[in-house]
């Protein structure tokens, strides 16, 4: 989990998930795997401009794995997308930050909904 600052209640919550992470096993040979998977799959930039799917691109402003410029040009790349940037969010969803991305899956959802309808 990268998360990018305090936040005492995800803080309150390490211990428990580190235990269940754990207790389901740990696999490094598996980032390795992950990481040779995105450099051979290459850029997908120029297939997400036949995305046609309602999008909508949540990313945070202090993302340290992903740039936030890398947020922005998904938005920008994929037609009529709607982007939300996260202020001092890092790669993480900490809970401080739920409701604003609640609410803007659920603004989202309804947006789509009523134009399809």
């Amino acid at each position: 989990m990268l998360r990018v600052g305090s936040f005492p209640e995800d803080e309150a919550l390490d211990r428990s998930r580190a235990e269940r992470c754990w207790d389901r096993g740990l696999n490094p040979a598996g980032v390795g795997r992950q990481l040779r998977a995105i450099l051979a799959s290459g850029s997908r930039k120029e297939r997400l401009r036949n995305v046609t799917a309602p999008t909508l691109v949540i990313h945070g402003t202090v993302d340290p794995l992903v740039h936030p410029m890398g947020g922005q040009d998904t938005a920008a790349s994929i037609p009529g997308a709607k982007l939300v940037m996260i202020e001092g969010m890092g790669h993480a969803l900490p809970v401080p930050m739920w409701p604003q991305i609640i609410d803007a899956i659920d603004k989202h959802a309804h947006a789509a909904d009523a134009k399809a309808a």
